[in-house]
């Protein structure tokens, strides 16, 4: 069982985070953004799985070294084959024996299907058909123990036990997948086949052939990825070849060549309601973590998403074009709870920061995207609800915008 859990924030968003384990110490690397709630545990679980989101894109690199793997962690598994032994105990591979003895559990129906002997007037069955359940199967039950020790050393300290199993590996993984497979393909038992689903999870994201280590490492670098892809899920953002129109592009024309892309701009999320589009950049800077003013996107993040309002607007035709940034922040932090100037909303989940600008715009053709209104989420309520469209964030998310923009105009009374 892990002795030690140590919780260490990462400043730099292209630094690696996850977690690595060395002879039972566990260390989770995280975004400095990251609280420790009273149920950090539980978070630290769905932060772990955010991680996923990476992996399955096949997007960012992963962090290689021993008894690291290019897949996820099947995370769900291990938590199932976990939780299963503390309700159940240790599974054991077993089979109905039906048998004629005086011995076991009576199978009436079998029983009562023989014939009888008549003895002065009576009905007398005198061989009982009785089954009883034993073991079918040593090596899968060997293969089961294997699969809740790897879960148990990887994510065992998330529950408050003190547990360990003892268990060797006698076979290679290859095999072990063969031999699981062909009892999940007999069998008719629908825990069984639970069961035996979560433990083939388990064996096919072991990298190598060593189901066994004291070294554990998962993670990746460039969590910014996916900070944006969980903002673009929350916020409901458009998808697919409807999403690709709203990517600008930049092409060489070489002398006597054919033209060719020099390169993809991409925004974070486009979340469309009624006439307006919002484009939305995540960004995975400190400002929530520290209310540093110097944490905030710098100049030519502020152009890149002019850009993408000047791109939709002459090219999409769309007119009330929107631009924010959605930062990451901690609701916790005293220097927000204390800062009178954060707007926040929605049991403080969502904060607005204010807006960036640029100086070589004319006022006279001012946009409304010329505007980057810039807000903060915050990191745990993001890791509980990204995986479902915040209805409520979105509608307050808009209406300050809408709000803003409708008082900037006043203020400088620019015609639309």
């Amino acid at each position: 069982m892990n002795k030690d859990v140590k919780i260490v924030p990462v400043d730099k968003s292209n630094s690696f985070v996850g977690i690595r384990i060395d002879e039972g110490i566990v260390k989770v690397f995280v975004p400095r953004v990251f609280r420790e709630d009273e149920d950090w545990k539980k978070d630290i679980r769905l932060f772990l799985k955010s991680i996923e989101i990476a992996k399955t894109k096949n997007t960012e690199n992963i962090n290689k070294g021993s008894n690291n793997t290019d897949n996820a962690w099947p995370i769900d598994s291990y938590l199932w084959l976990i939780n299963d032994y503390l309700e159940n105990g240790l599974y054991y591979n077993r089979e109905k024996k039906i048998s004629r003895s005086n011995s076991g559990k009576i199978e009436w129906k079998r029983t009562l299907q023989q014939v009888p002997i008549y003895s002065d007037g009576n009905i007398i069955y005198d061989q009982l058909i009785t089954s009883k359940m034993t073991p079918a199967n040593d090596m899968i039950t060997h293969i089961y123990k294997l699969c809740l020790r790897q879960s148990i050393d990887k994510i065992g300290w998330l529950f408050n036990y003190n547990f360990h199993i003892q268990i060797d590996q006698i076979v290679s993984i290859k095999e072990m997948i063969m031999r699981v497979r062909k009892e999940l393909n007999e069998t008719f038992d629908d825990m069984k086949r639970i069961r035996f689903n979560h433990m083939l999870n388990i064996l096919k994201t072991t990298e190598g052939d060593n189901m066994l280590s004291s070294h554990y490492s998962y993670g990746i670098t460039n969590y910014y990825y996916v900070f944006e892809t969980m903002v673009d899920m929350l916020f409901d953002g458009i998808t697919g070849d409807e999403k690709k129109k709203y990517d600008p592009n930049g092409y060489w024309q070489l002398n006597g060549q054919n033209r060719f892309l020099a390169s993809r701009l991409r925004p974070d999320t486009i979340l469309k309601r009624k006439d307006k589009t919002y484009i939305l950049d995540a960004k995975m800077y400190q400002y929530g973590a520290t209310h540093d003013r110097s944490k905030l996107p710098e100049t030519q993040s502020l152009q890149k998403q002019i850009t993408y309002g000047d791109f939709v607007s002459n090219n999409l035709m769309d007119k009330n074009i929107r631009n924010a940034f959605i930062l990451p922040y901690n609701k916790l932090l005293k220097s927000f709870i204390n800062d009178p100037n954060a707007m926040k909303y929605n049991d403080s989940n969502l904060v607005y920061f204010g807006y960036a600008y640029v100086d070589w715009r004319d006022d006279e053709d001012f946009q409304d995207y010329d505007n980057i209104y810039a807000f903060g989420i915050d990191f745990n309520y993001l890791l509980n609800n990204y995986k479902n469209p915040d209805c409520e964030i979105i509608n307050q998310f808009c209406k300050v915008i809408e709000e803003n923009i409708k008082s900037y105009r006043e203020q400088n009374e620019i015609d639309n």
